[in-house]
């Protein structure tokens, strides 16, 4: 549970040792390779986000979109539920795998974008293209441009593997562990057998990560 396909997209909430990538600046250009094949690759994720410290992390959620807010404690709790898409990209600057971290809108784009570039037994991963930022530092209407600039036949497997999201870039959270950190503001150490105190409801609202 946590992730879903792009049928499913609809049904759930609007908007990391990893390497996150980014375009700080208006006008910003970066030249990269969508680590897919296809469109079957392409795998949102439902979260939450949370307080660790002075850190937020996302953390998976328990559920799917028609199963009861009983199935998650933080969905219980009243913590907003996130879709999002941790896109691979490969940065044909630096050479490096990076996280492009996207809201479900991102679907359509990246759909779009397959249907056009990923058929006829043509991978994705073999072709480059140019994302473009359009909006200053700190704007919240800010876009993205992304031109096609060549083919070539490299793989997937030609490159380092795709970092997997769960686990790292989300964390993956038990039912008791969320208890835990909704009593505690902080989730058990690790190794330790996470108990919960006998919280009201009223007590378990005012703790739900933001």
């Amino acid at each position: 549970m946590g992730r879903f396909s792009y049928n499913d997209a609809d049904n759930y909430g609007t908007s990391s040792s990893n390497t996150y990538f980014s375009l700080k600046n208006d006008g910003d250009v970066a030249s990269v390779r969508f680590m897919y094949n296809n469109m079957n690759d392409v795998e949102g994720y439902a979260v939450h986000q949370v307080e660790i410290g002075d850190r937020k992390r996302y953390v998976n959620c328990l559920r799917d979109y028609n199963e009861p807010k009983s199935k998650c404690p933080f969905c219980e709790a009243g913590s907003k539920q996130l879709a999002k898409l941790f896109v691979p990209v490969y940065d044909e600057n630096d050479g490096t795998i990076k996280i492009w971290e996207r809201g479900k809108n991102f679907f359509a784009k990246i759909s779009g974008i397959c249907a056009r570039y990923a058929k006829d037994d043509i991978s994705l991963v073999s072709h480059t293209f140019d994302i473009e930022r359009h909006g200053k530092a700190g704007d919240t209407q800010t876009t993205y441009e992304i031109f096609e600039t060549g083919r070539d036949d490299t793989r997937l497997e030609d490159l380092d593997e795709v970092p997997e999201v769960i686990g790292s870039i989300v964390l993956d959270k038990s039912a008791e562990e969320m208890n835990y950190y909704l009593d505690n503001d902080e989730f058990p150490e690790e190794g330790s057998r996470p108990t919960r105190r006998n919280n009201s409801n009223e007590q378990i609202r005012r703790r739900t990560p933001a």
